[in-house]
């Protein structure tokens, strides 16, 4: 055996296997990126693709992070889109009860069918019981609230929880302004109940009658009218909002 060309088969072999191995590497990733590139093509539209086919993976990977963040955009605006939605309906509810408190409260005009009694002073008198006093007018007011009136108004005054009737002299004040005869009594509710409950046997309105004088008062059906709103001060001065702890 020759020792000699042995020597140059080992010295070529080395060489050769490396280049192979070498040459594999660079086919299969050569085969990958064609593979990749044609795979991220074939998500593009079919007219996007054949005009970047040509161009450099880097103007491709620009155009799908674009896509993509159009895409959160209008993820985005769809959920702000929702959340306004959902803010209209809160804020809808919202005031709807707040109107509702306000009407409750008696601070808005309100309108409907009801009852209008008036209320005078006998022909003549002077003094005793026929005139018309604060308590008649209290009494009144009293028995509409108890029928299920929903609104009262006294010549022209809305009233309301804190409204006060008194004499002043020969004078009948309410929520210290004074009024001048007749007293007219307004509510808006059910007109045959609110009738009913005025004209009770030994009722209010029998009791101002049975001073002999029936033209004292006078009762009549309203099919609709308006009641203004409540005009005097709201402020407290001592009492607070106690605040409800949420759990």
């Amino acid at each position: 055996m020759n020792p000699f060309k042995s020597r140059i088969t080992e010295n070529w072999v080395m060489p050769v296997s490396a280049m192979g191995f070498v040459l594999g590497i660079l086919l299969h990733v050569t085969w990958i990126t064609q593979n990749t590139r044609s795979g991220r093509l074939n998500t593009l539209d079919p007219d996007m693709a054949k005009r970047i086919g040509s161009g450099s993976l880097d103007l491709l990977s620009e155009v799908q992070r674009v896509s993509q963040e159009v895409a959160k955009l209008r993820e985005e605006n769809t959920k702000l889109q929702n959340a306004m939605s959902n803010t209209t309906g809160q804020t809808k509810l919202l005031n709807e009860t707040l109107q509702e408190a306000k009407e409750f409260a008696g601070l808005t005009a309100l309108e409907g069918p009801g009852l209008r009694v008036t209320l005078r002073d006998a022909a003549g008198a002077e003094s005793g019981n026929q005139i018309i006093h604060d308590v008649d007018v209290l009494k009144v007011v009293n028995e509409l609230w108890a029928a299920g009136a929903e609104a009262i108004s006294v010549n022209g005054h809305r009233i309301v929880g804190k409204s006060s009737f008194r004499c002043v002299g020969p004078v009948i004040h309410v929520d210290n302004i004074p009024i001048a005869p007749p007293v007219v009594v307004r509510a808006i509710g059910d007109p045959g109940t609110l009738r009913g409950a005025l004209t009770l046997p030994l009722g209010v309105l029998a009791e101002i009658r049975s001073t002999g004088d029936p033209s004292m008062v006078a009762i009549d059906t309203v099919e609709q009218q308006v009641l203004p709103a409540y005009t005097g001060g709201t402020a407290r001065k001592y009492g607070k909002t106690v605040e409800v702890e949420t759990k």
